[in-house]
């Protein structure tokens, strides 16, 4: 059984399934995903399609939903007794499964476990009792694991297998037909054509809390750079109607947002496109780290769901690559401190400075070797099967 609740879960399992069948051509393989998953063989129970939440007040308008979810997957845990449960991320839905499964004597194996090193400590503790194995993809989160008596293993960052692209920025930018890839002099268009990549988010509720704020910041961009060409990749699961929708409003309030290219399948070609990246916190800013993109990290949850997280986490950063790196290597705008004027100053710092976004590269370079080599899947694949034979 494989349970992953969001779509970056159901990828990274979608790439462990594949690496299954690959060494086991006759497994079975069933469980809650999403597409991907579902192209890899593995038969859904359940589609993600209306799992994915932000945070905790988005939890509980979906509770009734999980609940009726976790008690059928509980049902076949107990009645069929796969060979091994493989949890992917989605703490907050998988924890329970692992201590059901645990109790029923089925073997568990957690790849992309809870973020335990950076808040609510106690669950790594827990997991250690109910999981097998630890898959962690963070070398330092392999050590905080194991340092609460968990067996874990370091199997390097999924991210390292697909994060990247063969193009140059020059190379990007042709592919994506942008202006300034029919100047001569890349650095020179920089300094008056930038191109400036959004990432508001892959959940709704991001995108309905971030890019207002975004937009206006954009707004006022444009203005000290008229010819600034903006790329936004467009997230699963976000259509354009509904960025437009956001457009829409802020023209409606007199704010005069630029035009934004709307893009799909090509993030990471957009992002190497990109002089600066305006990014959501969470996966995406590791994604930039890849690539080797400068950015600017933002985030904005309801009041509630901040107060929440800031009860929980000692942490005063959010953004995945400066909790990698130890220090504060990105810029973070995080809830009130995320407003169109702190923003438009910050990125025309960046925008105006090709020593800061070089300085920034020149450390995004150094996490990205930290996050392991690539393989992650197929190391997390020999993990399950070693598991399965030790049961």
């Amino acid at each position: 059984m494989i349970v992953a609740g969001e779509p970056s879960g159901d990828l990274h399992a979608s790439h462990v399934a594949r690496r299954l069948t690959a060494l086991c051509p006759d497994i079975i393989l069933f469980g809650m995903g999403g597409d991907q998953m579902e192209a890899a063989s593995v038969a859904l129970d359940f589609h993600i399609r209306d799992s994915a939440v932000m945070g905790f007040a988005d939890v509980i308008t979906v509770l009734p939903m999980f609940l009726r979810k976790q008690a059928h997957l509980k049902r076949r845990i107990r009645e069929e007794r796969p060979d091994v449960l493989l949890l992917v991320d989605f703490a907050e839905f998988n924890m329970p499964l692992a201590k059901f499964a645990r109790k029923h004597g089925v073997p568990v194996v957690y790849y992309i476990p809870p973020k335990a090193w950076a808040w609510r400590a106690k669950r790594a503790q827990k997991l250690a009792k109910w999981a097998n194995i630890v898959a962690a993809i963070f070398p330092f989160e392999a050590e905080f694991y194991r340092n609460a008596g968990a067996n874990a293993e370091f199997v390097g960052h999924p991210l390292v297998d697909f994060a990247q692209t063969p193009l140059s920025t020059q190379a990007a930018r042709k592919h994506l037909n942008l202006k300034g890839s029919r100047l001569e002099t890349p650095p020179t268009s920089d300094e008056n054509t930038p191109v400036i990549g959004l990432m508001p988010g892959s959940r709704r509720s991001e995108v309905r809390h971030i890019f207002p704020v975004i937009l206006r910041a954009a707004a006022n961009i444009a203005q000290v750079y008229p010819n600034a060409e903006w790329i936004l990749p467009l997230a699963p699961g976000i259509s354009h109607e509904r960025i437009a929708k956001y457009q829409q409003e802020q023209n409606q309030l007199g704010i005069q947002t630029p035009h934004i290219r709307i893009v799909e399948d090509v993030t990471y070609p957009a992002m190497r496109a990109s002089t600066l990246l305006l990014v959501t916190s969470g996966t995406a800013t590791l994604e930039a780290a890849c690539i080797g993109t400068p950015m600017i990290i933002v985030f904005r949850t309801t009041s509630l769901n901040w107060h929440i997280v800031r009860s929980l986490t000692p942490l005063e950063r959010s953004g995945l690559p400066n909790l990698i790196a130890g220090r504060d290597i990105v810029p973070e705008l995080l809830q009130t401190e995320l407003t169109p004027t702190a923003l438009t100053n910050l990125s025309l710092d960046f925008l105006q400075n090709p020593q800061k976004r070089e300085t920034q590269r020149e450390a995004l370079q150094k996490v990205h070797a930290q996050l392991g080599t690539a393989g992650a899947a197929e190391r997390t694949a020999e993990l399950v099967f070693s598991t399965i034979r030790q049961a």
